[in-house]
């Protein structure tokens, strides 16, 4: 067959330019379903059919890729690093709050201790919020 004869189907496997880019996905269940049995219907692989509808959709300009959303102004000024450091710290501040606060119900811990750790903490709060970019 010849691309002008109205049975082509395109080039098949081995007749890709380049068949050495590989591009792979999940997909839901029903649209996996979808898929093989278009597939089946057309007598072709996943492969050449996952091809085939993404270049017609190309072709057509029916493919609209949306931009990311929008990330905060301050989160662009937080490194990856600073990010992991306030990760760590949060953590470790909730898990002394719950400690703080599982001992003080279970008379483990004093008013006066819980009172004392509850306002520190708070403290920790106010200052790593302060310190956040702008």
């Amino acid at each position: 067959m010849k691309p002008h004869d109205p049975y082509y189907a395109g080039p098949s496997d081995f007749e890709i330019d380049d068949p050495s880019s590989v591009v792979a996905c999940r997909l839901p269940k029903p649209l996996h379903d979808k898929v093989m049995a278009a597939c089946k219907a057309g007598g072709m692989s996943a492969s050449r059919f996952v091809r085939e509808t993404l270049q017609a959709a190309f072709d057509k300009g029916q493919v609209i890729i949306k931009p990311p959303s929008p990330v905060p102004a301050k989160m662009k000024v937080l490194t990856r690093d600073m990010h992991r450091l306030y990760a760590s710290v949060s953590n470790n501040t909730n898990q002394i709050a719950k400690r703080v606060h599982f001992d003080h119900l279970n008379d483990r811990c004093s008013d006066k201790t819980y009172a004392a750790v509850a306002e520190q903490l708070a403290i920790l709060n106010r200052v790593m919020v302060s310190r956040l970019p702008p």
